[in-house]
C-alpha cells in the first residue's frame, strides 16, 4: 500500500533569484532521504514560491520493508579464552541481540576476525519515520544566508511562520525549533485566508487556488509571459525584458496580475538604454519597443487581484515618472561636458591600493589594448588606443553614479553624442564584454582589444599584488574575468600566445617592486582553460592534462591540439606510442636538465636508428607546426613508434658508465622535447594503465 505525502514550509518572502533553487534542493534531499530509509515512490516534485517550499512525493510506500542485518562485536580472541570457551564479552553480547554464543558467527575483516550477530530489523510505519525525520530534511537544505528570528538556535533563509505534513489523509507532527506543524497552510498575504485547515492533499492544492496562491512556478511564469504577449500584440510592439527578469517576477509573487503603466512621451528623448535600465534594472518593470524606438508604455506586475480602480497603476506610474526625471536631469547635467574631460577626472579616483588610480589602469589598458591588436593583426591601432582612453570615463559621470549596470553603455551614447568614431563608442559599449557566462563576446575589433586588454589588466595586476582567489573567495571577479578572456579567444579563434604577452608586458608593473611572480598567472589562466575545455568541450581530463603541461598560453591552439589528440586516441599504433613515449618521459624525469648529447657517442646502431629517424621527424614538425598542422605532427610522430620500442628492447639508458649515460638521457631529452611540440602523452592514460579519477593531474585550482 501507498498514499502521497505533502511538505510545505511556510516562510515570510525569500529573495526571488534563490527560490526555484531552493524548491529542487528540497525535492532532490525529500528523494535523498526516502531512498536511505527504504521507502519506495513513484515521484517527487517541488513547488514553491516567494512564502512556501512544498514537495509532493506520489505513492510513498506505508512502511519501511523489514530487513536482516549484521552486527559486529567483539574480536574472536576476546570473545574466547585459549581452550575456546566463550568470554563474558561473547556471552553478553550474544545476550544484548537476544540470541546464545552458538548463534554467532565469526568473520574475517581487514582488523582480524570478530563475532558477528544476525538480527531482524522490522521496518517502521512511515507516518512515525516522517516525524522523526522532516526536521532534519529541512536542516539539511544549504542556504546562500541564514537568519535567526527565536532563541531556539534554528537557522534559515527566512523566519520559518509554519509546518504542513500530509502523508494522505493523516496530519504528520513534527517539531522543528520552537514551532509545531498542524494540518493547515495560509493564503495570499493580500487578499487570502490567513489560517486554511486542510484535510487531505487534494484539498490543499484546491484551497490555495482558492485563495489566491498558484502553487505551480511553470503556471506562473506562464501567466507572466501571456499578459505580456497580449500587450505587446495590442502595441504591435516587443518587450524588452529578459527571460531572467520573468523569472524573477513570477518567482517573488504568488498571484501575478499584470498593471498597464504610461509615462509622459517627453522622456523618449533619453536614450533607450537609459528608459531600459530605470524600468527593468530599479522598477522590475517591462518596457517596450517598436522597432528601435522606445514607447512610453511599460508594465508592471503586482501581487493581488486586478487593479480595477487604477490605484496600482497610479502609483506604478509616478514612481516611473519621479526615476525618469531624475535620470534626465543626470543626462542632461553630464552632456555639459565631453567624456574625454570625465576621462581626465579618473587621475583622482583610487582604483586599488597597491594599484593606484583608475587614470593608471586605463594607461596600463592602453598599452595592453594596442599590442593585442598588433599581434591579432586587427589594424585600426588609433581607434583601440582612443577606446582604450575613454573606456571609464563614465565611471565618473552622474549617470553612472546612479545607474551602475549602464557602465560601458553611457560611455558608447556619450561617445556618440561627442562625434567620437563609430569604432570607438561601439568599442566603449563591448569593453565589458563578457560580463557573464552566457554573455555575447565583443563584436568588434576595436571592442575585442580594448575587452581583452582591460581584463588581462586585472587579472595580472591583482595576481601579482597577493589578490588570487581562495575556495568560493573571488572579490575581484578574477575568475569570471578570465572566463571571459578565453570564451573571446576561443570563439574568435584568436593566435595569440597571452603567456608570451604576459611576459612582455612585464615592466608595466616594475612599480610593484617584489611581487607573487608571472607564474602564478600563467597558474591560474591554465586552471580557467582546463575547466572551461573539461566542463564546455567536454575535452577528456587526460588529453588536456597532455596538452597543458606544455604551458601553452594559446588557448585556441591548445583547442586545436587537443581535437587532434581526441580524433586518433583510439588507434592502437597511437596507444603503443603513448606506452613508448611514456618510458623515455618517465626515465629522463629528474635529468631534464641533460640536454647535450653526442651522436659520435653512440655505441649501438639501434640508437643511431633511432637519431637518424629523429633527424627526418624533426625536420618535417618544424615545417608543420607553424601552420598548426597536428595531423601532420602527430603523423611524423608516429614513425617514431618503431625505433623507440627498438631502442628500449636494446640499450640500457641508465648504464654504469656517467659519460654514456648522460649523452643517452640527453638525447632522449630532445626526443621528449619533440613530443611537447604536441603535449606530454605520459599524461594519456591507455588500456593497460590504471586512470586516475578525474583531474588528479589537472593545473593546481587557485
Amino acid at each position: 500500500m501507498s498514499r502521497d505525502f505533502l511538505l510545505e514550509i511556510g516562510v515570510e518572502e525569500i529573495p526571488p533569484k534563490v527560490v526555484p533553487e531552493l524548491g529542487q534542493q528540497l525535492a532532490t534531499l525529500a528523494q535523498e532521504l526516502f531512498r536511505e530509509n527504504r521507502l519506495e515512490f513513484e515521484s517527487v516534485k517541488a513547488y514553491y514560491g516567494p512564502r512556501r517550499l512544498s514537495v509532493l512525493a506520489q505513492n510513498l510506500s506505508e512502511q519501511q520493508p523489514d530487513i536482516e542485518r549484521e552486527v559486529k562485536g567483539p574480536a574472536k580472541k576476546a570473545a574466547f579464552d585459549t581452550q575456546g570457551h566463550p568470554t563474558k564479552a561473547a556471552e553478553g553480547f550474544a545476550r544484548s541481540k537476544g540470541l546464545s554464543v552458538s548463534d554467532l558467527i565469526v568473520k574475517k575483516t581487514d582488523e582480524g576476525e570478530y563475532l558477528y550477530a544476525k538480527e531482524l530489523v522490522k521496518g517502521k510505519r512511515t507516518p512515525e519515520l516522517l516525524t522523526e525525520l522532516l526536521p532534519a530534511l529541512i536542516k539539511k537544505i544549504s542556504l546562500p544566508e541564514t537568519m535567526r528570528w527565536d532563541d531556539s538556535g534554528l537557522r534559515f533563509i527566512r523566519p520559518i511562520r509554519w509546518l504542513l505534513g500530509l502523508y494522505g489523509e493523516e496530519s504528520i507532527k513534527f517539531t522543528l525549533g520552537r514551532l509545531e506543524s498542524a494540518p493547515e497552510t495560509q493564503g495570499n498575504r493580500f487578499f487570502g485566508q490567513r489560517k486554511i485547515p486542510v484535510k487531505t492533499i487534494v484539498e490543499y492544492f484546491e484551497k490555495l487556488e482558492a485563495n489566491g496562491v498558484i502553487y505551480d512556478q511553470e503556471k506562473c511564469l506562464r501567466i507572466v509571459k501571456d499578459a505580456l504577449l497580449q500587450h505587446t500584440a495590442q502595441f504591435k510592439a516587443k518587450h524588452t525584458a529578459p527571460e531572467s527578469l520573468l523569472e524573477e517576477i513570477a518567482n517573488q509573487m504568488e498571484h501575478p496580475t499584470a498593471v498597464l503603466g504610461k509615462f509622459p512621451q517627453e522622456y523618449l528623448s533619453l536614450p533607450k538604454e537609459v528608459l531600459a535600465s530605470t524600468l527593468i534594472e530599479h522598477q522590475k518593470f517591462v518596457p517596450f519597443v517598436a522597432g528601435d524606438q522606445a514607447l512610453p508604455y511599460f508594465v508592471g506586475f503586482r501581487d493581488g487581484p486586478e487593479d480595477t480602480d487604477g490605484t496600482i497603476k497610479a502609483g506604478y506610474e509616478r514612481i516611473v515618472k519621479a526615476r525618469l526625471f531624475d535620470a534626465r536631469f543626470f543626462f542632461e547635467n553630464d552632456r555639459k561636458r565631453k567624456l574625454s574631460d570625465f576621462a581626465k577626472d579618473l587621475r583622482s579616483v583610487v582604483y586599488q591600493e597597491k594599484l593606484g588610480t583608475i587614470w593608471d589602469k586605463v594607461e596600463r589598458t592602453r598599452r595592453w589594448a594596442v599590442e593585442i591588436g598588433k599581434r591579432a593583426g586587427f589594424g585600426q591601432l588609433p581607434e583601440i588606443d582612443k577606446t582604450a582612453f575613454l573606456c571609464k570615463a563614465d565611471l565618473v559621470t552622474s549617470m553612472v553614479g546612479e545607474f551602475p549596470d549602464l557602465e560601458g553603455i553611457v560611455g558608447g551614447i556619450y561617445a556618440t553624442l561627442d562625434r567620437e568614431p563609430s569604432a570607438v563608442a561601439q568599442g566603449i559599449r563591448e569593453h565589458h564584454l563578457p560580463k557573464n557566462a552566457g554573455d555575447p563576446i565583443p563584436e568588434s575589433a576595436v571592442g575585442t582589444a580594448v575587452s581583452l586588454a582591460d581584463k588581462l589588466d586585472t587579472i595580472v595586476s591583482l595576481l601579482l599584488t597577493g589578490e588570487a582567489p581562495t575556495g568560493s573567495r573571488d572579490p575581484f571577479g578574477l575568475r569570471r574575468k578570465a572566463n571571459g578572456v578565453i570564451k573571446i579567444a576561443l570563439e574568435k579563434q584568436l593566435n595569440i600566445d597571452f603567456f608570451q604577452l604576459t611576459r612582455d608586458t612585464e615592466e608595466m608593473y616594475s612599480f610593484l617592486g617584489k611581487h607573487k611572480g608571472f607564474e602564478i598567472v600563467e597558474e591560474f589562466f591554465s586552471e580557467r582553460l582546463y575547466q572551461i575545455l573539461l566542463q564546455e568541450y567536454n575535452v577528456p581530463y587526460d588529453i588536456l592534462n597532455a596538452v597543458l603541461a606544455t604551458r601553452d598560453g594559446n588557448s585556441a591552439r591548445v583547442l586545436r591540439k587537443v581535437r587532434s589528440l581526441e580524433k586518433i586516441r583510439g588507434q592502437k599504433e597511437f596507444t603503443e606510442l603513448v606506452i613508448g613515449f611514456s618510458r623515455a618521459r618517465n626515465i629522463t624525469q629528474g635529468h631534464s636538465s641533460l640536454r647535450e648529447f653526442d651522436s659520435q657517442l653512440f655505441k649501438d646502431e639501434v640508437e643511431r636508428d633511432l637519431w637518424r629517424a629523429y633527424l627526418k621527424a624533426e625536420s618535417q614538425i618544424a615545417k608543420l607546426a607553424p601552420n598548426e598542422d597536428y595531423a601532420g605532427i602527430i603523423e611524423q610522430l608516429l614513425k617514431l613508434k618503431a625505433p623507440i620500442d627498438t631502442y628500449f628492447d636494446a640499450v640500457l639508458v641508465m648504464a654504469p658508465d656517467r659519460e654514456l649515460r648522460q649523452n643517452r638521457l640527453g638525447f632522449l631529452n630532445k626526443l621528449v622535447a619533440l613530443f611537447f611540440t604536441l603535449g606530454d602523452l605520459s599524461k594519456i592514460v591507455v588500456e593497460g594503465q590504471s586512470a586516475a579519477m578525474e583531474p588528479k593531474n589537472a593545473p593546481r585550482k587557485s
